[in-house]
């Protein structure tokens, strides 16, 4: 199943002729986060974005005897909006800075992924946290009420807490979007030898690169995605039996908020966890204190590190103290 979803890749490849500036854009984004090799992309139906419907109540079922009638149902949906939003960055470099270089290409090339890895972070860090109501709504602004049934609950209440998220992905339920007639939402633009200014306002020729990417996230059954939150690093790190048991006590909770997820065995599931929960999961796997983690998978010389059989990757964007959720 994972193999009829197009990547950012895929997307460069039947949307882009060889050797486009585009096509150069998208490669180094998907070179600099790998969590972008796991997110499918698709074309909304908007110019803005993606409008869905997302079913609120199924209809009934009856049992019918012979010769008797029955009541048609039906469900109940609701109309939800899922907004593309722009983010850019500006390259400005000094045309004689350039024609010194002994080889310009390699030196745009290699002033360029400071940028594109911003770009990249920010695509991410809105993934999970992003609360614009008019822009992208991330996994932590969905499910942040334990009160939610994909919410599940380590119980911490500490100033550095954290989350594991698990997320299904699904061209269909949870999706990258970006903006109908579009090419997969990038675009680079590039100037040579124009004019611009310094900071005190006088003109040098330059050459300028911009890049732009509109970029959304849809989530159509929150079934496809679960979180296991106020996890407590504080109490996970320390070298006594107690944290040993919080550890023991994280893994039965992964397992739970494992089992939330619709269809988990099927589709392309993965864990996301920030730095520091990431250590404490490997180290146990290293340490084989959990029959559950293990490394397999191996890619060329990569381990994949995995829970269940569900891959775990670690998630930079999740680095910052999250908020208890109550």
């Amino acid at each position: 199943m994972a193999a009829e979803f197009l990547t950012l890749m895929d997307l460069r490849s039947r949307l882009m002729p060889d050797g486009s500036p585009v096509n150069s854009y998208a490669e180094l984004l998907a070179q600099e986060n790998e969590i972008l090799d796991d997110i499918p992309w698709s074309a909304g139906n908007q110019l803005t974005g993606d409008i869905h419907f997302r079913r609120t109540a199924l209809p009934s079922a009856q049992i019918r005897r012979i010769n008797q009638g029955f009541d048609s149902s039906k469900g109940a949906t609701e109309a939800v909006t899922e907004t593309c939003v722009q983010i850019v960055s500006k390259m400005t470099v000094d045309m004689v800075e350039l024609d010194l270089s002994p080889n310009p290409a390699n030196y745009l090339l290699s002033e360029s992924k400071g940028h594109i890895e911003v770009m990249n972070q920010d695509v991410v860090t809105n993934f999970f946290y992003g609360a614009n109501p008019e822009g992208i709504k991330g996994f932590a602004s969905r499910l942040n009420k334990l009160s939610h049934k994909q919410v599940i609950d380590a119980g911490g209440s500490g100033n550095n807490l954290a989350s594991i998220y698990i997320v299904k992905w699904d061209t269909d339920e949870v999706t990258g979007i970006y903006p109908k007639n579009s090419k997969a939402g990038l675009d680079v633009y590039t100037q040579e030898n124009v004019y611009v200014k310094d900071r005190d306002g006088k003109d040098f020729r330059a050459h300028v690169t911009e890049w732009s990417w509109f970029v959304g996230l849809k989530v159509r059954d929150d079934r496809y995605l679960a979180r296991l939150c106020n996890i407590d690093r504080d109490a996970l790190q320390a070298s006594t039996e107690a944290a040993k048991n919080a550890r023991q006590e994280l893994f039965r909770l992964m397992i739970k908020a494992k089992n939330r997820i619709h269809h988990v065995s099927q589709g392309r599931v993965v864990m996301y966890a920030d730095p520091d929960i990431f250590d404490i999961l490997e180290q146990a796997a290293f340490e084989k204190s959990n029959n559950n983690l293990g490394y397999s998978d191996i890619e060329g010389d990569r381990r994949i590190l995995k829970f269940a059989g569900i891959p775990i990757k670690k998630n930079e964007a999740q680095s910052l103290a999250e908020k208890k959720v109550s």
